[in-house]
């Protein structure tokens, strides 16, 4: 038991060094969750139960589900927010620096699970190497979507990395380039003017929609309410710290007002980032969602959204493949409830471990060059052996 406790007291977040935002764990966590339920739906419905069975209320329920792309907006927002508080709280900007600590956090994980998946599909469905290759290495590279114009067809999800790359790119300069004006009331009405114009032409260009949606020019109103509530976190701090009820009721409106205007549409599109903005702003200063957000288990949870974004969707295919061998005899709602009693735990206690064995070694700031450094001492010591 002992044991038990002490291994999921290491899963709390390693933060290299910085504040420990539970909140912020615990947004990942409202984030990664509605993405699972998603795509657990997506696969009952491919595998178990064929949508043309489903009633008109099965419809409507495996809709509202479906509603849980609105995740990865929650996680391009959380981006926007976390890589622009340091030039919010006047950081000098360091690219060299900032890149090689990104790559070195997120590429071992990322270059690990996409060749391990791309073993698999090269085992399973028998293409051949050269077919593959090129799908792995703009993969790799975070170009699928630019090269192909489809998501990765090693792992799906990664198209949304291949987004937040992008910003990774451009945050720091757009962050400096905001902060540098120094009027808060200017800089904020800007940014906002900013947001509108952009979710303007975005949709007058036609970058809602594929390919583009899947690139920042798809996406990059959502980095901007980060941007925003960055400031908001680090400018009006006094005004952050007077919590209300108001500001929970407008988490619980924001979250139905996402999932029904996450469309094509400009005006839905513009009511999403102002939504956005309610729910986020709910989770700076809510009376009670900011506590729900920082408990334990929700922010332990979070803080593996990484590995359980890369991992969970195979997880998925494995599984609800294999349940569908046993037919429909439980209907829509009865196959729903018993995969996931099986998904969830399988998903969470693997992640878990992947969680700790790959990825949390990464956050720590000398992580990388620990992992290279023990390379080389079991390469000398296999040559000793090999020489001996």
């Amino acid at each position: 038991m002992k044991q038990l406790k002490k291994f999921y007291n290491s899963l709390i977040r390693d933060t290299a060094g910085k504040q420990y935002l539970a909140f912020v764990d615990g947004i990942r966590f409202m984030a990664i969750m509605p993405v699972v339920l998603l795509h657990a739906n997506e696969r009952l419905l491919r595998y178990v139960v064929p949508e043309n069975l489903l009633s008109s209320f099965e419809h409507e329920f495996s809709y509202v589900l479906s509603r849980g792309a609105i995740g990865v907006m929650i996680f391009f927002t959380l981006s926007g927010f976390i890589l622009s508080l340091p030039f919010a709280k006047g950081a000098e900007l360091k690219y060299r620096s900032y890149i090689i600590r990104r790559l070195t956090r997120i590429e071992p994980p990322y270059i690990f699970w996409m060749s391990f998946f791309a073993l698999i599909l090269w085992a399973k469905s028998g293409m051949g190497l050269g077919e593959l290759l090129p799908h792995y290495v703009s993969s790799i590279f975070y170009v699928h979507t630019i090269a192909y114009q489809d998501f990765s067809i090693i792992n799906p999800v990664a198209w949304s990395l291949e987004v937040e790359i992008q910003f990774y790119l451009v945050a720091p300069f757009i962050a400096q380039l905001y902060f540098s004006l120094k009027d808060t009331k200017s800089r904020r009405s800007l940014l906002a003017f900013f947001t509108v114009l952009f979710i303007i032409y975005q949709h007058l260009l036609g970058w809602q929609l594929q390919p583009y949606r899947a690139t920042i020019l798809g996406q990059l109103q959502h980095f901007m309410v980060g941007l925003f509530m960055a400031d908001v976190f680090i400018h009006s701090k006094e005004w952050v710290k007077k919590k209300g009820l108001i500001w929970d009721l407008a988490t619980l409106v924001s979250v139905p007002v996402m999932m029904f205007t996450w469309t094509d549409e400009m005006a839905k599109s513009l009511l999403f980032v102002v939504a956005m903005g309610g729910f986020f702003l709910g989770a700076l200063k809510g009376k009670f969602f900011p506590q729900l957000l920082s408990l334990k288990p929700l922010a332990i949870i979070g803080g593996m959204c990484y590995t359980i974004y890369l991992t969970h969707l195979p997880l998925l295919e494995l599984l609800y493949s294999f349940i569908g061998k046993f037919g429909q005899s439980s209907g829509y709602f009865g196959w729903l409830s018993i995969s996931l009693i099986i998904a969830l735990p399988l998903i969470l206690l693997s992640s878990a471990v992947f969680y700790k064995v790959i990825e949390k070694p990464f956050m720590r700031k000398d992580g990388f060059k620990l992992f290279i450094q023990s390379i080389k001492e079991r390469f000398t010591k296999t040559s000793r052996q090999t020489t001996h």
